[in-house]
């Protein structure tokens, strides 16, 4: 018989994966962006860390919690923007590897109450569940903020800009989360395999 935390630990997985490919955009892959913008002079992409211009040549930012949504060479000079709101809305990205990091410890408690039987591990993999779900929906905000707004503004300076898709593996991530949370605690209250045999933990 499968073990009651198994679903939480596949879910709990899945949403650490999703988050690390969100954590991984720019400046470190501009694959997977939060949001695209495409002047005459540049093609910008902005991630987690820090942001890739595509011009006639390639620079990306150093990684930095928090960085300049405006930099030069992007092309967007007079674009309006409140750059200490965005500035400091930006230092809040960090959240997404932080619910990564929530989401993989509650996949490890998984792995240890599929494989050890214990309803201890399975309790706390669903509040670290709990904890990632809260943490990756706070993140999920600010991203609709954040990148909604500069889209907002770019687009009403005559450019071009669009979502990236990392906005879209967070919104799976927080309700993976979600789902595994809800795995978890009705996982807890299954039946475990009972006796010395089975090699249940408390």
């Amino acid at each position: 018989m499968p073990s009651p935390a198994f679903p939480g630990m596949f879910l709990a997985l899945a949403a650490a994966v999703l988050l690390l490919f969100a954590s991984l955009s720019p400046p470190v892959w501009d694959r997977v962006t939060f949001l695209n913008v495409e002047t005459p002079v540049a093609t910008t992409t902005y991630g987690v860390f820090g942001y890739c211009v595509n011009g006639y040549s390639k620079i990306c930012s150093d990684p930095s919690i928090g960085y300049n949504l405006q930099a030069a060479g992007m092309g967007t000079s007079n674009v309006e923007m409140n750059q200490v709101l965005l500035h400091n809305l930006s230092k809040a990205m960090i959240l997404h590897p932080i619910a990564g990091a929530l989401s993989f410890v509650a996949f490890l408690l998984g792995v240890v109450g599929v494989g050890a039987a214990s309803r201890l591990a399975t309790i706390l993999m669903a509040v670290f569940s709990f904890l990632g779900a809260m943490t990756g929906l706070v993140v999920f905000v600010i991203d609709m903020v954040l990148w909604n707004v500069l889209k907002n503004r770019v687009v009403d300076a005559g450019y071009h800009a669009s979502l990236g898709i990392a906005n879209w593996f967070t919104v799976a991530a927080v309700i993976s989360m979600i789902l595994a949370m809800c795995a978890s605690f009705f996982g807890a209250c299954g039946r475990f395999a009972t006796g010395r045999s089975a090699g249940e933990k408390y």
